[in-house]
């Protein structure tokens, strides 16, 4: 028998075949799709590669937390490109075979009150050891996970808390498989056993809303073919919004590509007897006055020939940082107060239109000695109690139910008349995408995972427009079409690069699904020191930007030596190399922004196309953004060769049509004994061959470069004009 599926604009021919007795069978030129009529197992087989992908048999597991088996009741029909049985439960399930992409939707009605979850997979999707069999999962930016180790275990990641995109691959001998969800109620859970044999498997959590789960086999591939597959879900879905598009809306989004991010913690106050102040007294700390974040920013201006970067005043607020939201004015008065926080912001205005000029804000947390506080506001527990957040310099802090954060944030003391009295280009609102979604069970304003998903967008969706630029602490794929920039998603590749619990192997998923829609920076407690090359390593891997460590008031003159700068090791201190500066944090900041800027903005538009480990250690990793920009850097102790360069351990090279960097032992032949930091780059957006204008800075090492079939001798900086060429 033969029928046609109609599947958006595709004609697809869905062959349904005679079926073995036990089993029903959809079947297309690509998948085949098999259920067991007894036990109602699924198989699926890509007929591409032959690799088969048993997801099992769906459970139940109950209110109680008994489980119940799942067995067909009555007939199991095939109709229409479609498998669907009922179970004796009441359930009904369906497995239906899609087009375009081929792929088959996994779905069920509404199951009866008693069931908690619907284990749609359970313990399928089964892996054993091999080179070429892993799970790829959208932890934070994303992580590898084979079946590897000596300690079982189990993970759980639900909620967008546990993943940032709704998706997971799985590889297996080479062949890639994509799963995807739209409903936050689904949970991934992943079991890693060790006997009788080594073994991953993985199970798909079903609660409340969640219906259904799609797989889309992809051939042969592994990670990088399974998130370039995921774009069109999150582009249909509504969450990809490239950054190109986004300009098209707002031009000033363009300020991002390549700018540094500094953020000054202005003020503190730690209330008494909490973690942060274990003493019975308050206690205020004043780490720049407004007068002097002015200062800081024309420092790194005019001193460092910084020329696009953001400047976002964290603890501008009254009572400072994390203290009395959402109640922010006046300004500081310790620091300066309304008038000194005005001036502060004219003076980084003056700087020009690469400067940007932020707040951070909070709308999660509502403190008790808010003048404000009103419990209708704060979301309640099941049993009616308030919910409480973290214990921060403020003391408790209670979580503002997502219904009401934008009633709070539009009120006239608030938004409007901090744009009104300081005119910040951006604003940095606090936890958004960093807490997990939540549940509120006031009756007045009831809230389920889908709500405070909708209505978190809607708080991003009114700073943005109100304000203009928008960012929020790290990052969830919902957030991109509704931000501007990320602050900590970048921070999975440094600082948890070395706390990976269970061998997790740190991937850029995200990064190739969203690296062209959104600036991922690092988190503002996950700064560069001076002795953390690999910090560098990653930005440059990735080519996203830090947010960066400096002194406290005006460190650069010498007179304060914060205590970060004690125990530096300095056999790491590679990138704080040079003469220009007395103080090594400039020297860092300057050598490293002269490369991540410049490389910021070459590959703001393009997709990551391409990331690959190319040594068996994994210690040299190599990413490719577009078709001709190519990174390559050396985490390992042991030189790397390149076809042009040889790099030393924390070496790097980027090449791209427009810019060479490259912090090498030897490049073009040219052999260094004291290994270098060069950057060249066209300045009028030709090729570096045929530019009439290219800058090369010379950060350290030896002094010579070739160009254009010349050595060149660079002691600092030299722009080579057209006359010269």
């Amino acid at each position: 028998m033969k029928r046609f599926l109609n599947q958006g604009s595709l004609m697809l021919l869905i062959a349904v075949s005679l079926p073995a007795a036990d089993t029903a069978r959809l079947e297309n030129r690509r998948l085949r799709v098999e259920v067991d009529r007894a036990d109602a197992a699924v198989r699926l087989l890509d007929k591409e590669t032959g690799e088969a992908w048993a997801l099992g048999a769906p459970r139940l597991v109950m209110q109680d937390k008994s489980t119940a088996t799942i067995r067909p009741s009555g007939k199991v029909t095939e109709r229409g490109g479609t498998v669907r049985y009922r179970t004796e439960q009441g359930i009904e399930f369906q497995l239906q075979l899609l087009a375009n992409p081929p792929s088959v939707e996994y779905s069920f009605d509404k199951a009866p009150p008693n069931v908690a979850e619907v284990l749609l997979v359970d313990k399928g999707l089964a892996l054993g050891p091999g080179v070429n069999n892993y799970y790829a999962l959208p932890v934070r930016m994303g992580i590898l996970l084979y079946p590897e180790g000596e300690k079982p275990y189990t993970r759980r990641l639900a909620n967008y808390a546990g993943y940032s995109m709704a998706m997971l691959g799985v590889v297996k001998n080479g062949s890639a498989l994509l799963t995807t969800w739209s409903d936050p109620y689904t949970t991934i859970v992943v079991d890693y056993a060790v006997e009788p044999r080594k073994n991953l498997s993985l199970s798909l959590s079903l609660q409340k809303s969640a219906r259904s789960v799609r797989f889309e086999p992809l051939g042969r591939g592994g990670y990088v073919e399974i998130a370039k597959a995921y774009r069109p879900v999150a582009r249909q879905r509504g969450y990809l919004k490239t950054l190109a598009e986004k300009m098209k809306e707002n031009p000033g989004v363009a300020r991002f590509f390549g700018a540094a991010n500094f953020k000054p913690f202005a003020f503190v106050r730690n209330v008494p007897n909490t973690r942060w102040n274990q003493t019975d007294k308050e206690r205020l700390n004043i780490n720049f006055t407004f007068e002097e974040c002015a200062d800081l920013a024309e420092h790194f201006a005019r001193d460092l020939g910084i020329d696009r970067a953001l400047l976002v005043l964290n603890g501008w607020i009254n009572g400072g940082y994390d203290n009395r939201h959402p109640d922010v004015l006046p300004a500081a008065p310790e620091i300066g107060g309304d008038r000194g926080l005005m001036e502060c912001s004219r003076r980084v205005h003056a700087l020009g239109p690469g400067w940007v000029f932020g707040l951070h804000d909070n709308y999660q947390d509502f403190y008790r000695d808010a003048p404000s506080w009103n419990e209708d506001y704060i979301m309640k527990n099941p049993d009616g109690s308030l919910r409480q957040g973290g214990v921060w310099a403020g003391g408790q802090a209670y979580l503002i139910c997502s219904r009401k954060s934008v009633e709070l944030a539009s009120r006239p003391q608030n938004v409007p008349r901090v744009k009104e009295l300081f005119k910040p280009d951006l604003y940095f609102s606090d936890t958004i995408f960093a807490s997990p979604l939540y549940e509120c069970f006031d009756p007045k304003h009831p809230m389920t995972w889908v709500d405070d998903l909708h209505y978190k967008t809607q708080l991003c969706i009114y700073l943005r427009k109100e304000v203009g630029l928008f960012g929020s602490e790290e990052g969830r794929e919902w957030g991109v079409a509704h931000s501007d920039y990320f602050e900590g998603l970048m921070s999975h590749k440094t600082r948890w690069q070395q706390q990976r619990p269970n061998d997790d192997i740190i991937v850029p998923l995200f990064e190739i699904v969203y690296g062209d829609a959104i600036p991922m920076y690092t988190h503002q407690s996950d700064r560069p020191r001076i002795d953390a090359p690999n910090y560098v390593l990653d930005h440059v891997l990735y080519a996203e930007m830090p947010v960066y460590d400096f002194g406290t008031h005006r460190y650069w003159t010498g007179t304060q030596q914060p205590q970060r700068q004690r125990g530096v090791d300095e056999s790491r201190t590679v990138f704080a190399r040079g003469d220009r500066f007395s103080d090594r944090r400039d020297q860092f900041i300057k050598n490293t922004c002269e490369v991540l800027s410049p490389l910021g903005r070459v590959t703001a538009l393009l997709p990551m196309t391409d990331h690959r480990f190319l040594t068996p250690d994994r210690k040299v990793e190599s990413t490719r953004f577009g078709t001709d920009v190519n990174i390559t850097v050396n985490y390992g102790e042991a030189d790397y060769a390149t076809p042009r360069a040889v790099l030393p351990q924390y070496g790097f090279i980027v090449e791209s049509p427009t810019l060479i960097a490259f912090y090498a032992r030897s490049y073009r032949g040219l052999k260094y004994d004291d290994p270098a930091l060069f950057v060249l780059r066209s300045m009028d957006d030709r090729p570096l061959v045929s530019s009439r204008k290219v800058r090369i800075y010379h950060g350290f090492g030896g002094n010579q470069v070739e160009f254009r079939g010349k050595v060149l001798k660079v002691d600092r900086e030299q722009v080579i004009s057209g006359a010269e060429q």
